[in-house]
């Protein structure tokens, strides 16, 4: 791609006399098809073959190296070359481009034109077939890792893009580099794709159609094999992230975890007898509900049993739930070697359901009740990671991603007086000293060369409410501002939306605080709260829609999810605001997606909090070199202690002083304080049950024949009597009126989200919010209850090596999001027992339990309790009862082919015809 980068700490940087380079990434970053501006295959009326690998190692620190690149037309005449990558310009060099043995055109070494076309020419030579040698130098005189890309124009788009890389290595580092680049692709076994054979792709009016963004992006960022991703010595040895490597470190990184997630899902492929279905009947053994499915003509269901669990306690189970909806399929049973793909409609603990299409059901004759034996392969969901890539490639300058000395040796004393005289008509007379210098920065003129703005706080410190008002002070001050609100999830940019600019908009009538919320187009109407569909785009028929540039040309506040950020890519759009909350629960290259509409003179501002939940990354090399830390981390670790674009609000304005005790010493070491008594809020505790409750319950984790979390249902019957207590008996005098924020249930398996909600309905108290903790982010209750759902029976070896996640026993930051959601009651319903031994939280559940009001046990009785538990052993004991452990080579390609099982695998309460 072409880097758009400055030189950092003031040095010059080369510009292309033509601009030719800029345009074709401009025009790269707008395409809604990027194929069609850049791509890395050859065309049908041109061939590129270089004479050796683009990707190259050398063992000497004096490197001298040249790649030719002999290119093929038909019609077409070579144009154009250029270098685009800055990083490392000075050890590339365009020599020469021959034709026929003689030299043509003129290049300055960084960029070739073909000077003596003419339109007479080009028209003259339509037809003819042409022979080009290209050569391409680099010289280095020390180790290190050096990138450059090469774009060949042929008179129109698409330009071809060849990435070259030198990776000088001491002779001592080679082997080890091979080594670890086998084993990267040793732990995956072969994908099946168009280039090895047939695939006829899943097709049905009956399910939603794939984002057509993952078939072009992967165009251009393929499936990574030993022929497109060379793993560098430098990505092994140097974990700094620096302006030179940081495009090919990402993108190296963005791999390596492509391949681990892989790894993870193909631990499901296997040979096996699926059982056709023209319909099927899943039942839950917990409330009775079913759910039955019907095939439409021409389609079937089948029934895959898989000899590997689906669990939410396990990396590969909950990769699976969550990134994996299709499947390959190749019939054993004849001869066709055509591959067929198929959508999975159902995941259970040991089985998934799929719909075979009309054209797999036709071709290999199928129909319903008769097995079939077949190969799986299950596919990961690429486009996240293909975005991620384009992300770092569409970054138009990497200086806003890292500080230059002026910005570092900025005064907090140059901000101090930046706000207007009518600031206090907007209530800014309630923001404390911290807030107020927030408001301060991100308000400062647009003319002033600024930093990233970091604003981190912990729950309740008014993040939300600072940034909604300094954007509201912003949007009614000028009419030129045009600001880009991003969120991590769709919660928080609701409640944006919600609780802060359809007030103001309706109260003042101003446009300027109508803002525009952009959802992604295929969610459901239903799902999204009617006040913030009023601002959102949506088609004739009710579903929501990407947005034009007409439909923001007058807008002066855009809210919207950092990954449907990418729909506005195309537009031509110019923010002199883009702010990111939720920084830290995001990847660096999640949060670069929006930053491509950003320029050198766009105010940026990231605010989080570090303690809250952050993204799972599965590749240990990877995350060794920072993939899982946030931008927000990174660039707050460059700022010194004073800078003013470091903002750290510690005030928390929205719980009870025994919650924010409790939640500051025990996660965010103490720093979080109630407010000064300038600010002071009076929030007053039940008169009956104190801010940190335990309701003790002796029950077991259930897990139904097709479920993949678990359920509890003695914890459902204690919690739901304890919310219908609460409800009954509330105390508005003190907490005010009952309402839909009032009370809200916090789990992490589905399973019992499930069972609360019917327990629930059934008391009709359908007025209660009950959310997997994962979906809360954003939001708060006055009264917060906690289901841990996990009992003593569960395998306390597993916690302790991390083999598996039990949630709110293994997870400090579930556990840390769950109890800050509360303001004035945290109701903790679970075994005392568990939590007391299990897992990495039971430091902060003894803590817990030892300050909180303790019901259902009593104190002597658990202290016996705890006394029979055994000492961990210091191996795992075996299971007598376990499969056979068969151990797979490491340095070898294998494929997850186990012995193939028969049908049927379930048992009663399952139905399936």
């Amino acid at each position: 791609m072409v880097d758009h980068s400055y030189r950092m700490d003031g040095e010059v940087r080369t510009h292309f006399p033509s601009g030719f380079a800029e345009k074709v990434q401009h025009d790269w970053v707008k395409s809604e098809n990027p194929e069609t501006i850049i791509t890395c295959k050859d065309t049908n009326n041109v061939l590129i073959f270089p004479n050796k690998s683009l990707c190259c190692r050398s063992t000497i620190n004096n490197v001298i190296f040249c790649w030719d690149f002999e290119i093929v037309t038909n019609g077409k005449q070579l144009q154009r070359i250029a270098l685009t990558l800055d990083q490392n310009r000075r050890n590339f060099a365009l020599k020469s481009v021959m034709r026929d043995t003689v030299n043509i055109g003129i290049t300055n070494g960084q960029e070739w034109y073909n000077s003596e076309l003419d339109n007479s020419n080009i028209k003259e030579n339509a037809l003819k077939e042409e022979h080009y040698l290209v050569k391409i130098c680099f010289v280095a005189n020390k180790y290190g890792t050096y990138r450059q890309n090469v774009i060949f124009y042929f008179g129109e788009y698409p330009v071809i893009i060849q990435k070259i890389c030198m990776d000088s290595v001491p002779i001592e580092d080679f082997t080890r580099i091979h080594e670890a680049t086998n084993y990267q692709f040793s732990q995956n076994p072969k994908i099946w794709n168009n280039g090895t054979c047939q695939i006829c792709r899943f097709d049905s009016p009956f399910v939603s159609t794939k984002d057509p963004k993952e078939d072009k992006l992967s165009m251009m960022y393929p499936y990574p094999d030993r022929s497109n991703f060379f793993l560098t010595q430098e990505s092994l040895t140097d974990d700094r992230l620096t302006p030179e490597n940081y495009r090919g470190r990402l993108h190296e990184l963005i791999t390596v975890e492509e391949l681990a997630r892989h790894e993870q899902i193909a631990r499901y492929n296997e040979t096996s007898y699926m059982r056709l279905h023209s319909y099927y009947i899943l039942t839950s053994a917990g409330d009775g509900s079913t759910i039955a499915k019907y095939a439409p003509p021409g389609e079937l269901f089948a029934q895959l049993p898989l000899s590997r669990s689906i669990s939410e306690d396990t990396k590969s189970g909950r990769l699976f739930l969550r990134g994996c909806n299709k499947v390959l399929l190749k019939s054993l049973s004849q001869s066709s070697n055509v591959i067929y793909e198929a959508y999975i409609e159902d995941k259970c603990t040991h089985t998934v359901y799929v719909r075979l299409s009309k054209e797999c059901v036709h071709a290999l004759n199928l129909t319903a009740n008769t097995d079939v034996h077949v190969q799986v392969q299950f596919l990961l969901n690429r486009l996240p990671f293909c975005e991620w890539h384009r992300s770092v490639d569409s970054l138009p300058d990497i200086g806003l991603v890292f500080l230059n000395k002026a910005h570092k040796n900025m005064e907090e004393s140059s901000f101090l007086n930046l706000l207007g005289t009518n600031a206090s008509s907007f209530g800014f007379s309630l923001l404390n000293v911290e807030q107020e210098k927030a408001l301060a920065v991100i308000t400062a003129s647009i003319n002033i060369s600024m930093p990233p703005i970091l604003l981190l706080g912990p729950f309740g410190t008014g993040k939300t409410f600072t940034i909604a008002q300094a954007l509201r002070f912003l949007l009614t001050t000028s009419s030129e501002y045009k600001i880009l609100l991003c969120t991590h999830s769709n919660s928080a940019a609701d409640l944006y939306v919600k609780e802060f600019f359809d007030v103001w908009y309706k109260c003042e009538n101003n446009p300027r605080l109508k803002p525009v919320r952009i959802y992604y187009k295929g969610r459901s109407r239903n799902t999204v709260h009617p006040v913030v569909q009023e601002y959102s785009l949506m088609k004739p028929n009710g579903t929501f829609r990407n947005p034009t540039e007409e439909d923001l040309r007058d807008c002066g506040l855009i809210v919207t999810t950092l990954a449907t950020s990418s729909s506005l890519t195309s537009l031509n759009l110019l923010f002199t605001h883009i702010v990111i909350d939720e920084a830290a629960q995001a990847l660096e290259c999640e949060v670069l997606i929006p930053l491509a509409l950003a320029t050198q003179q766009t105010r940026l501002v990231l605010a989080g909090d570090q303690m809250q939940l952050a993204p799972e990354i599965y590749s240990d090399l990877a995350s060794e070199r920072g993939l899982g830390i946030s931008l927000l981390e990174r660039i707050y670790g460059m700022y010194p202690q004073t800078h003013p674009c470091r903002i750290h609000l510690h005030e928390n304005y929205r719980a009870h002083e025994d919650i924010i005790k409790f939640t500051s010493e025990m996660f965010y070491d103490g720093i979080v304080k109630s407010p000064s008594q300038t600010h002071h809020i009076d929030i007053i505790q039940h008169p009956t049950l104190k801010p940190l409750t335990f309701y003790a319950v002796q029950g077991v984790e259930v897990q139904d024949i097709h479920s993949t979390g678990y359920a509890n249902m003695n914890e459902v019957f204690e919690l739901v009597n304890r919310v219908q207590e609460l409800r009954n008996n509330w105390p508005t005098d003190r907490w005010g009126a009952y309402g839909e924020k009032s009370i809200g249930v916090l789990v992490y398996y589905a399973e019992q989200v499930q069972r609360i909600r019917a327990e629930l309905r059934e008391r009709r108290m359908t007025d209660v919010s009950v959310e997997r903790v994962l979906n809360v982010q954003g939001k708060q209750f006055i009264a917060v209850f906690i289901s841990t759902v996990r009992t003593k029976h569960c395998c306390r070896y597993s916690a302790e090596r991390n083999v598996k996640d039990y949630g709110f026993l293994t997870n400090p930051r579930l556990l840390n999001t769950a109890m800050t959601r509360a303001k004035c009651l945290v109701a903790v319903v679970g075994d005392p027992v568990a939590l007391f031994t299990i897992g990495s939280c039971r430091k902060l559940w003894q803590r817990y339990l030892e300050i909180a009001d303790l019901r259902g046990i009593d104190r002597e009785t658990l202290k016996y309790l705890l006394s029979l538990v055994p000492e961990l052993p210091l191996i795992t004991p075996l299971n007598p009862l376990a499969r056979e452990f068969v151990p797979r080579n490491s340095f070898y390609l294998v494929e997850y082919v186990p012995v193939p099982m028969l049908y049927p695998v379930f048992h009663y309460p399952f139905y399936s015809a």
